[in-house]
């Protein structure tokens, strides 16, 4: 990755909202501001160092705004506008039940051992 640097905490993409939040980490369970969210330098596998947003529970594994580490607000949007979560309620409308259904009503023959031109199956 050109021009990466993974002791640059401002520049990693997992760095918390600018504007903070509360937030939930799914490692440990706990709730807390987002501010609170720490930077850690480690030791790769490689044993180079890199940087890590991490949760500041103590014994706790979570790294990482949007990956570990999400605000509760369902409705959170971060400081651009952008919603983090986006519901989809609704049916896809590439791939509707109408169209589920005929792609699969062809292989509604193979229950009985015929083709869809009510042929048998070879076997």
């Amino acid at each position: 990755m050109p021009g990466y640097d993974p002791l640059n905490a401002d520049a990693d993409p997992f760095r918390p909202p600018a504007i903070s939040t509360i937030v939930h980490c799914l490692h440990c369970g706990e709730e807390y501001d987002s501010y609170r969210i720490e930077w850690r330098v480690e030791t790769d596998s490689s044993g180079g160092a890199h940087g890590f947003w991490c949760c500041p529970i103590e014994n706790c594994d979570g790294r990482g705004f949007g990956f570990d580490i999400f605000p509760v607000d369902p409705d959170y949007r971060d400081e651009n506008g952008e919603k983090m979560w986006v519901a989809d309620d609704e049916e896809d409308d590439d791939c509707g039940d109408e169209e589920l259904d005929s792609k699969t009503s062809g292989n509604a023959g193979s229950d009985s051992g015929e083709n869809d031109d009510g042929e048998p199956l070879p076997g």
